[in-house]
């Protein structure tokens, strides 16, 4: 199998310089990068770290089968930020399972400068392969990684108006027709509160929601209930609404589901009937 060591000698000179993600981190409030410190360290808890390359086989004399299985990390991930992307929850969500898996370089490129809340969870993330590139350069690269190895994915994250620019558009078209596992990720996201406006306890609604702005920028906060809500944010003993898919209590407000690392492995299987042995 085929891994990327190394990007492309020609993509270095895009790649940002440190001091901004430096500035980034440390311009960020303490508690807001607890949270997304948080959110990765409950990826990991969530799922089992990176297994490597694992092959099994059976041999079954009373089926009459033999089976190998075999799984692996794909080879790489091209992920792609709209212009105006600032979510650093999802940006966490879909690409920590991508380490977990164990894919050895996962790619991110932006066709204008990243917003300070992403570059501060690519930082805690240790995602050092991110680039600000124009989109028309980003298919250049997909093409190199391609020609390293087939097994690769691509995840999309559109810009602040909920939308790609049409040569985003067209690679992750490219990336259907050439096989290559897609997920793009759901903008502007109905977020429900659950905490009291006025409260003693630590958190009040406003506190949470504020959390929340700069968590999904593009979010659509909500004090009701409602069918399409996507995720719930409640303090301990709060009546949840039953059709809400995720709920994060307090401290817990950068945690999102979105991908699992199975979908940065690939897994191949082999079976034959199992032959007698010659009497």
């Amino acid at each position: 199998m085929n891994f990327i060591s190394d990007p492309p000698a020609w993509l270095e000179r895009f790649r940002p310089d440190d001091a901004q993600y430096a500035d980034a981190y440390e311009n960020t409030p303490a508690e807001l990068r607890a949270l997304l410190k948080t959110a990765i360290a409950f990826a990991f808890h969530r799922w089992k770290p990176d297994r490597g390359e694992t092959t099994e086989e059976t041999r079954s004399l009373r089926a009459g089968f033999v089976r190998k299985e075999s799984s692996r990390p794909a080879s790489w991930v091209l992920a792609m930020a709209g212009e105006g992307f600032a979510s650093p929850a999802r940006l966490l969500a879909a690409l920590i399972p991508a380490v977990i898996a164990g894919t050895p370089r996962v790619f991110l490129l932006s066709p204008t400068p990243f917003a300070p809340a992403v570059a501060t969870a690519l930082e805690l993330a240790g995602l050092e392969d991110s680039f600000v590139l124009a989109d028309e350069r980003a298919a250049d690269l997909y093409e190199d990684l391609r020609a390293s190895s087939t097994d690769g994915r691509v995840v999309a994250f559109p810009g602040s108006d909920g939308s790609l620019s049409p040569a985003q558009k067209d690679m992750l078209h490219r990336a259907v027709l050439d096989g290559v596992p897609v997920h793009r990720d759901a903008a502007a996201p109905k977020l429900l509160c659950l905490y009291p406006s006025q409260t003693t306890a630590p958190l009040s609604a406003e506190d949470v929601k504020a959390r929340l702005r700069w968590l999904h920028p593009d979010a659509v906060l909500l004090d009701e209930a409602s069918m399409d809500a996507r995720a719930a944010f409640a303090p301990e003993g709060a009546t949840l609404p039953p059709s809400a898919p995720m709920t994060f209590g307090p401290g817990m407000e950068a945690c999102w589901m979105s991908l699992n690392p199975e979908f940065f492995r690939t897994r191949t299987l082999s079976a034959f009937l199992l032959q007698e042995n010659p009497s």
